[in-house]
């Protein structure tokens, strides 16, 4: 509570210091953002089940919610709170923190700006723009160290690895206002740093296929598809649930823009989107 006023009141601060048109960037929940939170929390805890099913449920009950490019991206980059559209890695966070709050006894709405700021910010602290986690690997990473995540990706045979440098962000300062600060620049560069030739593992696309990986997977399981883009290795991300014993997607899709329940199987759709991944990540929230 003690970190959270204090957080507040920095911010508070720095928006009474800038101009007009930088603090109007900067945003915090409104009334119907906190009543859907607070309504979704509810209704996961009330239903109960493991932290993978809440998940299913939680993402589920936001279909039809639209794509919206990130709104922390802004001059100082902090945590936004914004149910109103996700970006795709920004969809995953919302949900696993919503999910995760409603294990709670009583969920709060700090609950969950807790564990929103936990599964999106390195080290799960939000110091601004350099502590977000925009690559997948570089999410990935964080989470699994920190016990968010386990990534199931390497227990599998038939897989690989691909080699890239994720440094897109550094490279192209003029596309993130936080970057004309010197020491935020000097920063996510560091960060950056430890992306160069990053081996990121992955599981080949037939392999969706198996019966015997179904199998293996829980309601809930995260598949993140990776991208053929040079610069970035997240195409697309989403929570499995099981029909039938056959694993689906609700992600925010590219077809439509919005949060949909996929219907075709994992399978099928892999194979419409073929030409713009090369493998995919399968990762389990962790309770």
């Amino acid at each position: 509570m003690t970190k959270r006023i204090i957080r507040y009141i920095c911010v508070l601060a720095m928006l009474m210091a800038l101009p007009g048109e930088v603090a109007a960037s900067v945003r915090i929940h409104c009334e119907q953002d906190t009543a859907i939170v607070s309504r979704l929390m509810a209704e996961a805890s009330a239903r109960g089940g493991t932290l993978g099913e809440r998940c299913v449920y939680v993402a589920k009950a936001l279909a039809g919610t639209p794509y919206q490019s990130p709104r922390d991206n802004d001059s100082i980059g902090t945590m936004v709170v914004d149910l109103h559209g996700f970006d795709r890695l920004g969809f995953v966070n919302n949900v696993l923190a919503i999910a995760m709050a409603s294990r709670k006894s009583v969920p709060a709405v700090r609950d969950y700006e807790d564990a929103l700021e936990s599964f999106s910010r390195r080290k799960g602290e939000d110091n601004g723009f350099p502590a977000q986690l925009i690559y997948g690997a570089d999410w990935i990473v964080d989470n699994v160290y920190r016990g968010n995540l386990k990534e199931l990706t390497e227990y599998l045979t038939g897989g690989g690895f691909k080699t890239k440098t994720l440094d897109y962000v550094t490279r192209h300062p003029d596309e993130y206002p936080a970057l004309k600060n010197p020491a935020v620049l000097d920063k996510v560069r560091m960060a950056e740093m430890g992306y160069r030739s990053h081996r990121i593992p992955h599981l080949k696309k037939r392999s969706a296929g198996n019966k015997s990986l179904h199998e293996l997977m829980n309601d809930g399981d995260i598949i993140m598809m990776l991208s053929n883009d040079v610069d970035f290795d997240l195409y697309d991300v989403g929570f499995v649930e099981l029909v039938d014993g056959v694993p689906h997607l609700i992600h925010v899709t590219h077809d439509t823009g919005l949060v949909t329940v996929d219907p075709y199987p994992l399978q099928r759709l892999f194979k419409l989107e073929n030409q713009h991944f090369y493998g995919y990540r399968w990762l389990r929230p962790q309770e």
